[in-house]
C-alpha cells in the first residue's frame, strides 16, 4: 500500500475510532481490510446520509411540517430493531450477525434522518431565505400519505444489498463513502443545532447566512472527533 492509500486508511480509521469499538468480527471487511466502523455503524450512518439526500431531492431546501403524529411514530419505530439487537446480542441472550447488524443499522439511519430532516430543512431554509420566511404560507408536512413511509424502507433496503457482495476495490468505494457519511451526519445535526442556538442568542437580530453557521458547524466536528477520539483511546488504555 503506498504511503497516501495507507495515510487515507489511517485517517478513515481515526473518524471511525471516535464513535465506534471497530471489534473485527462486526465489522464488514473487503479484501481482508475492515471498514472503518462495524457494521451497524456502517448501516447507520449510510442510511442517514441516503435518506437525506433522497429528502433534499423529494422535498427541496423548503420549510417543512412534521408529518402527522401516527406516521411520525411509525417513522421513529424504524430505530427499535436496532435497538432490540444490540440490547439482546450485548445481553448475551442470542448472538447477532454482521448482515442483522447492517440492516437494522440502516433502517434505523433512515429513521433518524427523517425524523430530523423537518428541522434541519427549516433551519437551513431561514438562512438561505431570510427574506421570505414572513411572506411564504405555512409549510406543508413531509410524509403526507402512507405511501411515502413505505417508499423510506427503499433507503435500508439499497443500503444493505449494495454493501453486501464483495468485489474488487469495494473497500475504496464504500470506506471513504462511510467515513463521509459519518461527516455529513454530524454536519446536518451541527449545523442544526448551532442554528437554533444562534435563534435562541440573537432573537429577532439579522439572520446569517448559511456559510458561517456551516463554519461553525465544520469547526464542531473536528473538535468533536478529535475528543471522542482521544476519550476512546483513553477508556481502552484504562479498562
Amino acid at each position: 500500500m503506498s504511503s497516501i492509500a495507507s495515510a487515507i486508511t489511517w485517517l478513515m480509521d481515526q473518524v471511525g475510532y471516535a464513535i465506534c469499538h471497530q471489534l473485527p468480527e462486526r465489522t464488514l471487511m473487503y479484501g481482508g481490510r475492515a471498514l472503518p466502523v462495524c457494521a451497524r455503524d456502517t448501516g447507520t450512518f449510510l442510511g442517514f446520509a441516503v435518506c437525506t439526500v433522497a429528502l433534499l431531492v423529494a422535498y427541496g431546501v423548503f420549510p417543512r411540517r412534521y408529518p402527522e403524529w401516527p406516521r411520525l411514530l411509525v417513522v421513529s419505530l424504524f430505530v427499535l430493531p436496532t435497538v432490540i439487537d444490540a440490547l439482546t446480542s450485548y445481553a448475551g441472550i442470542r448472538e447477532s450477525t454482521n448482515a442483522i447488524r447492517l440492516v437494522t443499522g440502516a433502517l434505523a439511519g433512515t429513521g433518524l434522518a427523517a425524523m430530523v430532516f423537518p428541522l434541519a430543512v427549516t433551519q437551513l431554509s431561514v438562512h438561505l431565505h431570510p427574506d421570505a420566511q414572513d411572506a411564504d404560507p405555512e409549510p406543508g408536512p413531509m410524509l403526507a400519505s402512507w405511501w411515502q413511509v413505505a417508499m423510506l424502507l427503499v433507503v435500508p433496503a439499497a443500503v444493505s444489498l449494495a454493501l453486501w457482495p464483495e468485489w474488487p476495490g469495494a473497500f475504496w468505494v464504500w470506506a471513504p463513502l462511510v467515513t463521509l457519511s459519518i461527516i455529513f451526519a454530524f454536519a446536518v445535526l451541527n449545523f442544526t443545532l448551532v442554528s437554533l442556538v444562534w435563534t435562541w442568542v440573537r432573537g429577532s437580530g439579522p439572520v446569517p447566512g448559511p456559510g458561517i453557521i456551516s463554519l461553525i458547524a465544520l469547526l464542531a466536528i473536528v473538535v468533536e472527533i478529535i475528543i471522542s477520539n482521544r476519550l476512546h483511546w483513553v477508556l481502552g488504555r484504562t479498562t
